[in-house]
């Protein structure tokens, strides 16, 4: 296996972005656009939604190397999982066209794997055994115009349950949940660096 070049994340909100950006030292580069050259860590703020993720993921994809590896990070809802469990994303469905992306693992983990569906707006109740959010499938569409499946993965930090309603959920949460987990994100990005 030949190294990935860069990293290149993509997250909704300045929330999930803000424990990521401190703990790798990335600088600004433009208003939403940050990076560690050192590192080899590129991250942006897409904003909420699908086309934005999409828009986004592009924006990154044509200002890096042909050989980065494309990463979602960011909140999800699912009935069961508790709050704050981090999960890695086997199947995500874009659930207006039902168009599905099966990302592939190189590499063992221990992390809880799961699918994902991306609907257009917040899930208050949860109809099957997966995570929803609203960009993984916008983030996978151009992710996949650059890189093979292996190459684009998808974590997401469980931000709602049957008992905790996305109502319920602070950009102080948010914040915490990714800090929380930023040890175990790291670990998962080094990995990805050596694909």
């Amino acid at each position: 296996m030949h190294k990935t070049n860069e990293i290149n994340i993509v997250v909704a909100m300045e929330r999930e972005a803000i424990p990521l950006i401190n703990y790798w030292d990335l600088k600004k580069n433009s208003k939403k656009f940050y990076s560690n050259k050192k590192k080899k860590i590129n991250l942006i703020i897409s904003g909420i939604g699908k086309k934005r993720a999409e828009k986004a993921t592009i924006y990154l994809a044509e200002k890096t190397d042909n050989n980065s590896f494309f990463l979602n990070i960011g909140i999800a809802g699912h009935k069961n999982y508790k709050l704050g469990e981090v999960i890695l994303i086997s199947k995500i469905t874009d659930n207006k066209n039902k168009y599905s992306w099966y990302p592939s693992l190189l590499w063992k983990t221990k992390i809880k794997k799961a699918p994902l569906i991306t609907v257009i707006f917040p899930k208050i109740r949860y109809t099957n055994n997966s995570l929803y959010d609203m960009e993984a499938a916008g983030f996978f569409k151009g992710a996949r115009n650059f890189v093979g499946p292996e190459k684009a993965q998808c974590i997401k930090v469980v931000s709602d349950n049957k008992d905790s309603s996305i109502l319920n959920i602070s950009s102080k949460k948010i914040e915490n949940w990714i800090y929380s987990k930023t040890p175990v994100i790291n670990k998962l990005v080094n990995e990805f660096l050596k694909v």
